[in-house]
C-alpha cells in the first residue's frame, strides 16, 4: 500500500470509531444498561486489533514474516474476544419476555 493510503485509512478509521464510541458512551449514560458496556468493550478491542492490523500493513516490509504472522494471530485472538463481547452485549440488550 502507498504511504498516503495508510495514513488516510488510519485516520479515517479513528475518526469513525471515535464517533461511534461517543454514541455508545452516550447510550451508557442515558440508559445505564450493562449491554452497552459490553458493546463498548467490543469497540475498544476491535479498534485495537484493527489499528494493529494497519500497523502490520505499514511495517510488513521491515518486519520478519514470523513477527507478522504472530502479530496477525494475536489480532485474530483479540477479534475473537471482541466478537464475544459484542454477542454478550447484544444478548443483554435483547428484549426479555416476561412470564405472566
Amino acid at each position: 500500500m502507498e504511504e498516503e493510503v495508510i495514513f488516510l485509512l488510519k485516520w479515517g478509521f479513528v475518526s469513525v470509531m471515535c464517533a461511534v464510541l461517543v454514541i455508545v458512551i452516550g447510550l451508557i449514560a442515558k440508559y445505564k444498561k450493562s449491554g452497552y458496556i459490553w458493546i463498548l468493550a467490543h469497540l475498544i478491542l476491535f479498534s485495537w486489533g484493527a489499528l494493529r492490523w494497519i500497523k502490520v500493513l505499514e511495517t510488513r516490509a521491515t518486519s520478519s514474516s514470523i513477527d507478522n504472522s504472530l502479530t496477525i494471530a494475536w489480532i485474530g485472538v483479540i477479534w475473537t474476544i471482541s466478537m464475544i463481547c459484542m454477542s454478550v452485549g447484544l444478548l443483554l440488550l435483547s428484549p426479555q419476555k416476561k412470564h405472566e
